[in-house]
């Protein structure tokens, strides 16, 4: 009868490999940790029920020490990976249920090899796991609340069969009814390797089918995360085109509002240009006129050539003049497309300032333009002019409602590394200090004929270009612009 129950002991022991190792090469692709500590735990409990059936070709205390630990071991780590189904182990349970084994081995050892007999060994044995085992039924049903029902139930069952049948043998051994040495062949063994095979299985397969769910619940999430990603990948991608839509037709606004405002701006010079024209073309007709005289009255052909010639000479630097006024004039109307190139700012100033002198000085006021090294960067040449137009506008406007003596505007530029200031000074009115947070808001202004939009425009234009427009003012005492812009294109870019 004793090789009967040792054949029973190898048998359990074969089950417990053949079904952990079957798990751990089945489930290999997913390369979990989980898997593998419930493969290598079982593969524990093995060798335990191994050495505990090898009585007799193995020392006794060899059986005892191994036997038990072996088993408590695969035990362990399998109630571990249980609890790690949803992520690592409760520190508090780690320590807890480690402590519980700990203190089993050691009053496993300590009552056996002070000689105790093994009976005792056994009792401990039994007892212990008839407690410890209720340890699947409370995993089983927390397991359930967030994964597949028949998994977990799986697993419950098959803790309160070790339970159910382990007690039954604790029970045994304490009244005397059962089998007191490890291979007596008796009902109450009967029960309880009846109880392991079946119980071990359904752990098993209580395992594989919680971790499939749980696979199968990630695919669903990350395939659900994926639709997710997409979808907003989507709606970016969109939104990215509307952005670049509206940006587009912002730019068009803006060039379209700097050739309105411009329009508007120059409206208080049209007197002024008319004057500038007005001067050449007078001086064309009157010296054409003396050319003619000259001819018809001077007796003297070489004579009257020669001041035909000093005549002609003029006529054509008066008509240089009204061509170079003409010339400023659609450079500054041009209607391109925004596009930026290498410029000089200098020279776009100079021409604003041409235009702009002559209204200036029919208002008694005095520009000092103190330009004297270019200022290159890259920029649009008719917005930039616009700004600067704007400025001299404003500063122009505000000498005129102060009527200072002597009224002066200062236009000074420098340059340091990789930018260029361009300030514009006036000593009119300044600005009013409940008035300089709205100095640049739109369609807010303090000019009776006023639209609000050409400060507004000018930020918007020295921002396109990757600068920036400031100013100080002190009411009574005047205002002082400084726009600042980058001179090379990486600048720009940034």
């Amino acid at each position: 009868m004793n090789i009967d129950v040792q054949t029973i002991f190898w048998m359990d022991a074969f089950l417990y490999l053949v079904l952990h190792a079957a798990i751990w090469y089945g489930m290999a692709r997913y390369r979990s940790g989980l898997v593998t500590l419930w493969s290598v735990s079982g593969i524990f409990s093995a060798l335990g029920v191994w050495v505990l059936g090898c009585r007799g070709l193995l020392p006794t205390d060899a059986v005892v020490f191994w036997g038990v630990l072996f088993m408590a071991l695969g035990n362990f780590g399998r109630q571990a990976a249980l609890r790690s189904l949803d992520g690592p182990a409760d520190r508090r349970w780690l320590w807890g249920m480690g402590s519980f084994y700990g203190v089993y081995l050691l009053a496993t050892y300590g009552f056996y090899f002070s000689g105790g007999s093994e009976a005792g060994v056994i009792l401990l044995f039994y007892g212990f796991y008839t407690l410890n085992c209720l340890e699947y039924v409370v995993s089983g049903r927390r397991i359930g609340v967030t994964h597949d029902p028949f998994g977990s139930r799986a697993v419950q069952l098959a803790g309160w069969l070790l339970v159910g049948s382990l007690g039954i043998k604790t029970l045994a051994l304490l009244g005397g009814w059962g089998a007191v040495d490890l291979y007596d062949m008796s009902w109450d063994q009967a029960v309880v390797f009846g109880g392991q095979f079946v119980a071990v299985t359904m752990l098993s397969v209580g395992f594989m089918q919680i971790f499939v769910d749980q696979i199968h619940k990630g695919q669903i999430q990350a395939e659900q995360g994926l639709a997710r990603e997409q979808e907003r990948s989507a709606l970016l991608l969109q939104h990215s085109e509307d952005l670049s839509v509206l940006l587009s037709e912002r730019e068009e606004i803006i060039r379209q509002l700097t050739l309105s405002n411009k329009s508007a701006g120059m409206g208080a010079l049209v007197a002024s240009i008319a004057h500038e024209l007005n001067q050449p073309l007078t001086t064309i007709v009157l010296k054409t006129e003396l050319i003619e005289s000259h001819l018809q009255r001077n007796r003297d052909p070489q004579a009257a050539l020669a001041e035909a010639h000093k005549l002609a000479d003029l006529i054509r630097e008066d008509t240089r003049q009204a061509a170079a006024i003409i010339r400023t004039l659609r450079s500054m109307f041009a209607t391109g497309k925004g596009e930026y190139a290498r410029i000089d700012l200098a020279q776009k100033v100079q021409n604003v300032v041409n235009i702009a002198r002559t209204h200036a000085k029919r208002c008694d006021i005095e520009i000092d333009l103190n330009l004297n090294e270019p200022l290159l960067l890259t920029g649009d040449a008719t917005q930039l002019q616009q700004v600067v137009l704007n400025l001299l506008n404003n500063a122009i406007d505000a000498l005129v409602e102060k009527s200072v003596q002597p009224s002066r505007i200062s236009i000074s530029g420098q340059v340091r590394p990789d930018w260029i200031d361009l300030r514009i000074a006036d000593n009119g009115c300044g600005i009013d200090d409940a008035q300089k947070q709205d100095v640049f808001a739109l369609f807010k202004t303090s000019k009776s004929k006023g639209m609000g939009v050409g400060l507004w425009l000018s930020q918007s234009i020295v921002a396109s270009h990757g600068g920036h427009l400031s100013f100080e003012s002190e009411p009574g005492q005047g205002t002082v612009f400084l726009l600042s812009l980058p001179t090379r294109d990486d600048v720009l870019a940034s």
